[in-house]
């Protein structure tokens, strides 16, 4: 799992858009992102992951708020990568990265993997971005992007596929409702499926999973000792 933080209208939900060809709403209103969109991806190594984009840091934020956004920052905590994104074209955007820092710390991943993207190039004179370029250049962790214009998407796949840990694939036998949409998404999404069927409004599926995500599956998964016998194990077991 990969995770795009940032404090809010940093262009993250277009940044997501543009790296999983998704239309997931895009505003420069406050709170636009209110719950956690998760979709897959397809790296440069041909590795599939999951990219989540979260809600939109802020400074302040009154205590209520506070315990309804973690909620939704569950992703985080649980990702493998976090992608820090800052509109490079906010005279504040130092300081908001600062606030998005603290909250990181908070919720004990500030020592995970990171990325840092400096979104929002194209609102830069050519001038400017050339100064910025040159500053940073050297440092293989910061990546400047246009989510408008493309520019840098192909770096910033690079830079994820390189820094993500190995996610071994486990096989596994799962039961998830047929109504709960989310999970089984997940699982077509970033895992191979051998086989389902439909039974009790269930989805039985068996499939190669990412181990990362079959920790988050773990109460839809059927035990070894529970799985039914085929006819020819019945067969065998009689002779």
């Amino acid at each position: 799992m990969i995770a795009l933080v940032g404090y809010t209208n940093a262009g993250k939900s277009t940044l997501f858009n543009a790296l999983t060809h998704s239309d997931v709403l895009t505003s420069s209103k406050m709170f636009a992102t209110l719950d956690p969109t998760v979709r897959a991806v397809r790296l440069p190594s041909r590795r599939r992951v999951l990219l989540s984009d979260t809600v939109g840091f802020l400074r302040d934020l009154p205590p209520d708020l506070i315990a309804a956004f973690r909620a939704t920052l569950e992703e985080v905590q649980e990702a493998a990568l976090i992608v820090q994104v800052s509109d490079i074209s906010n005279p504040n955007h130092a300081s908001q990265d600062a606030d998005v820092m603290k909250v990181l710390t908070d919720l004990g991943v500030q020592d995970r993997p990171r990325l840092q993207v400096f979104n929002k190039t194209d609102l830069l004179s050519a001038e400017d971005l050339a100064t910025l370029l040159k500053a940073n250049g050297r440092s293989a962790n910061k990546i400047f992007t246009s989510a408008v214009t493309g520019y840098g998407l192909e770096d910033l796949l690079a830079r994820m596929d390189a820094e993500l840990p190995i996610d071994p694939l486990v096989h596994l036998h799962l039961r998830i409702p047929i109504s709960d949409g989310r999970h089984l998404s997940l699982v077509h999404a970033s895992g191979t499926v051998l086989d389902s069927k439909v039974l009790d409004n269930h989805m039985y599926l068996e499939a190669d999973l990412p181990e990362s995500l079959a920790r988050r599956l773990e109460d839809f998964v059927i035990p070894a000792s529970a799985l039914p016998t085929t006819p020819t194990q019945s067969k065998e077991a009689k002779i």
